[in-house]
């Protein structure tokens, strides 16, 4: 593990980012698992799969806390899980703007700049790459 004298301020900001994403994801889950969130009067088509969609945003919650800690902290794993998924991500949006939508015009914005500073030598080192 890293320590926090030497972690990029990016690398700081995305782990931040990525916790909260992971925190929001949770309590969607949870609203749902429990019905806090009666999604039958909007959807009634799905109702019955609201505890299945709930458990999925918990999982999707826990797997973003996870890569926030993981980048938080400076494992290598996570280095590598950041570029595949940045860079999946930057292809999706280029293929967007291809087929005419250019709302994913700033998330590709934001996914170049990730994958930029993913690739500096201090934040490689920070992740022991």
């Amino acid at each position: 593990m890293s320590s926090d004298k030497n972690r990029p301020v990016i690398i700081s900001i995305v782990a931040i980012l990525n916790f909260l994403i992971g925190l929001f994801f949770l309590a969607g889950g949870i609203a749902m698992v429990l019905n806090i969130i009666d999604i039958s009067t909007h959807i009634p088509e799905i109702a019955e799969y609201s505890a299945l969609g709930g458990g999925i945003l918990l999982l999707i919650g826990i797997i973003y806390l996870v890569i926030a800690g993981g980048m938080w902290n400076g494992w290598k794993i996570m280095w590598y899980i950041g570029v595949i998924v940045n860079g999946l991500s930057l292809i999706m949006g280029i293929a967007s703007i291809f087929v005419g939508s250019f709302v994913g015009i700033i998330p590709l914005v934001i996914d170049a700049i990730i994958l930029y500073y993913l690739f500096r030598p201090g934040v490689k080192e920070f992740f022991g790459i």
